[in-house]
């Protein structure tokens, strides 16, 4: 029986039995630059993160940081508009998590990509949202709990609030991977070079070439994975980054032409994703992430491995997770 049918069976009988949902796991940047983070902490004795306003890390003392707000945004997994859920079916997972960690005094923002196969705490939820358990598991399986999708969005937050060492999230865009062709065809299109081998997903794209990326193959290019290049997540985040690159002066261009541009992208994208970022909000952040200031970007080290199903799996580093964190939410004293 395949892995995905194994699941498939657990979860039904955990449900029965009250216990536990059982997890299917199937196989933007981008989206962080179009719609465009935290008080709360643990520091324990052995330096890991508590809510305190003071900590001490490695013997340095940090206050935490008090005039910024933080955003969560995710690629899902689904290449339509967002539809009402009737029953479960494991999809609708997220492919792509971006933090942006805005200071509210300068106006300067950071950045943290996080895997999607990274291992950390999430809710299991029944359909109706109740929560069954709690599982160490790919964080991007917190979107495919319950079947309301603000719940789903929401159990994402926490997730990545648990993560981040319980980060309060100001708020949140999950945003479905086929708004990615939409929203480029806005902007006329996005110029990269290939640099892998899509032959059998996009035979158009040509390892080497450059080109002008529209419509259904600027989503195969952010979005497809099993059978580009080694298959890994890895490659494919490599690969988003370098269309974030491209995709921003793009935008800024049409920006530029037209200030309205930003609100015509939040309308575009509307059906497209579950938020709570007001259209003001979403345009002064796309204004603000899409200028020619260079944002700092962020990212944990870990191992990367197969669980017992032969996923895969991402383990953050545990120093590598603490110093991003305090990059993120804390100043030395």
């Amino acid at each position: 029986m395949s892995g995905y049918r194994r699941r498939q069976d657990k979860k039904r009988l955990y449900k029965g039995l009250g216990i536990a949902a059982a997890v299917l796991i199937v196989g933007i940047v981008f989206v962080a630059l179009v719609l465009g983070m935290a008080d709360h902490y643990r520091f324990n004795n052995d330096n890991s993160v508590d809510s305190r306003d003071t900590i001490t890390y490695k013997d340095q003392t940090y206050t935490r940081k008090g005039n910024i707000e933080t955003y969560l945004i995710t690629g899902i997994d689904s290449p339509g508009k967002v539809q009402e859920l009737k029953e479960y079916d494991g999809t609708g997972q997220c492919d792509v998590l971006v933090v942006i960690v805005r200071d509210r005094s300068t106006d300067e923002c950071k950045l943290l990509t996080i895997d999607r196969n990274t291992i950390t705490e999430v809710k299991s939820l029944d359909d109706d949202g109740t929560c069954l358990a709690t599982t160490d598991i790919q964080i991007s399986l917190a979107h495919s709990m319950g079947l309301d999708q603000k719940v789903r969005a929401e159990n994402t937050v926490d997730a990545v609030s648990h993560l981040l060492g319980n980060a309060t999230i100001d708020g949140y865009a999950m945003v479905n991977m086929g708004a990615v062709s939409v929203v480029n065809d806005m902007v006329g299109g996005v110029t990269v070079t290939i640099e892998d081998d899509f032959s059998e997903v996009d035979p158009t794209l040509k390892m080497g070439e450059t080109v002008t990326l529209m419509g259904e193959h600027a989503e195969n290019y952010v979005r497809q994975r099993k059978e580009v290049a080694d298959g890994r997540n890895e490659n494919r985040m490599h690969r988003q980054s370098s269309y974030e690159e491209a995709f921003k002066p793009a935008f800024r261009t049409k920006c530029n032409e037209d200030n309205k541009f930003p609100l015509e992208v939040y309308h575009a994208l509307e059906e497209y994703m579950t938020t709570d970022i007001s259209a003001k909000k979403f345009c002064r952040l796309a204004l603000l992430l899409s200028d020619e200031n260079e944002d700092e970007k962020l990212s944990i080290s870990g191992t990367y491995g197969l669980d017992e199903d032969e996923w895969q799996t991402f383990t953050p580093d545990e120093d590598s997770l603490q110093q991003a964190i305090i990059e993120l939410f804390y100043e030395k004293n």
